[in-house]
């Protein structure tokens, strides 16, 4: 090493004792060499370790909440199976084996199918998706990647496409069967099992809707705690786009699983109401309006729009619940909706008219028609009536559609049942009886011995 001049060496200061100047001189010595060390910046070098050291925490922590999420997500399927699903399947074979029948059917395998679709097959799905992640946190590390093992789950998470276009039909058949004695009395003391720690059938089989969201919450949060310098940056990358993508393709199905839980809840808490819940039936719009009848607004009443009929109620309060009571209904199809002008409304502006199909009733060979009741409804503001304008209007026009559809079919079936058997019209036409689902969702009888009939 080189020294300033006038500068002793290590070994000269240490076989003699150094001067007065000799110590000035190292003092000047020192200063410049922690001058140079100042303007190497070593605060910026410490920072930037304590950032990257962050940021590995941040990786850490998420792939732990992923995993911790999963594992608690494959609990509660392995769950569902064992305490419900299982069971099921094991009464409904025995059952059915049981030529007397001695014995009521908790649940009969068609039935069991609408309930749960395929939820075995989600199960078998996780419990691949769990391994593989397990398999690499055992060998995790600052630098070990991830990305590949996220690319093995993307396929497998196409069961979730028939499992929320089963959700509808699963969500009723379970409303539908509480009716229902045998399967109530089931369901009653599964719940009480402890495993369970309050959660129900119906709790469980709405907890897959959730996987795809969740997904594209953390996955893509942990692509962007990631740095660029990280070997597995552009493969996490890829893995956020890919699951954004199919989270975006879900969103459809994930909401329509959402409104048909809203719809449910509805139900649940309507006391009186002379309709059953339908699959197909969706919540399109709800707000608080007034009937005028005879010229004079009424009380205000919760509206509820659905995808095939205007049902009006009051909520109150029912020992610490809040339920609504049914106060009518109007059915859609064949209605017809306008804006009723102030000058045929005393005045009064923002009110809709709608008038119900005319109906009539047969009673041996006569025919008694009743006028329709025309409702007169009260909005708060022109957008508020506009927007129930449209939606009404929507619904109508649907479910006109919808009935002339049926009506030709049902003629095109008429028609090929009256055609002679080797006639060309008869031959070059296909039957339609309609989709198991479709006449599940058309109907909401019950059978006379008890059992929801679908």
């Amino acid at each position: 090493m080189h020294y300033p001049s006038g500068t002793p060496s290590w070994t000269a200061m240490s076989s003699e004792t150094p001067s007065i100047a000799a110590i000035h001189d190292m003092d000047e010595y020192a200063n410049d060499q922690f001058g140079i060390i100042d303007s190497l910046d070593y605060d910026d070098v410490d920072d930037g370790l304590i950032d990257h050291e962050l940021v590995h925490q941040k990786r850490e922590m998420l792939v732990q909440q992923l995993h911790a999420s999963e594992h608690a997500y494959l609990e509660s399927l392995n769950l569902t199976m064992r305490v419900f699903l299982q069971p099921l399947q094991k009464d409904s074979k025995q059952s059915s084996l049981n030529f007397l029948g001695m014995k009521k059917m908790v649940c009969t395998q068609r039935e069991l199918h609408w309930l749960f679709g395929n939820f075995t097959e989600i199960v078998q799905a996780h419990q691949e998706i769990f391994a593989g992640l397990e398999q690499r946190l055992r060998m995790w590390g600052p630098t070990q990647i991830i990305s590949d093992v996220f690319q093995t789950w993307f396929p497998l998470l196409k069961v979730y496409d028939k499992y929320l276009d089963n959700y509808d039909v699963s969500v009723t058949t379970y409303e539908r069967l509480t009716r229902y004695q045998p399967f109530k009395k089931f369901i009653d003391s599964a719940h009480k099992d402890p495993a369970l720690k309050g959660a129900t059938l119906l709790s469980l089989l709405q907890i897959p809707v959730g996987c795809i969201t969740r997904y594209a919450q953390l996955i893509p949060k942990l692509a962007d705690v990631t740095s660029p310098m990280h070997p597995d940056y552009a493969g996490l990358l890829k893995c956020k786009q890919w699951i954004l993508s199919i989270a975006d393709d879900m969103k459809p199905k994930i909401d329509d699983a959402d409104n048909v839980d809203q719809v449910l809840m509805i139900h649940q808490a309507l006391i009186g109401a002379p309709f059953g819940v339908k699959a197909q039936r969706r919540l399109i719009l709800q707000g608080q309006l007034s009937r005028v009848i005879m010229r004079s607004t009424g009380e205000e009443r919760t509206y509820l729009l659905f995808s095939d009929l205007l049902a009006f109620v009051r909520p109150k309060q029912d020992n610490m619940r809040t339920v609504l009571q049914y106060k009518g209904h109007i059915v859609l199809e064949r209605a017809r909706v306008r804006p009723l002008p102030a000058e045929e409304a005393d005045g009064q502006e923002y009110r809709i008219e709608i008038t119900p199909s005319i109906q009539g009733v047969d009673t041996l060979n006569t025919t008694f028609v009743s006028s329709p009741t025309v409702h007169v409804l009260h909005t708060s503001s022109k957008e508020e009536q506009e927007e129930w304008l449209k939606q009404l209007t929507i619904v109508i026009e649907k479910l006109d559609r919808e009935a002339r559809e049926r009506n030709l079919a049902q003629s095109r079936r008429l028609a090929h049942s009256r055609s002679p058997p080797n006639s060309v019209r008869r031959m070059g036409t296909v039957g339609s009886s309609g989709s198991s689902k479709a006449s599940f969702a058309s109907s909401d009888s019950t059978g006379s011995d008890g059992r929801p009939r679908y």
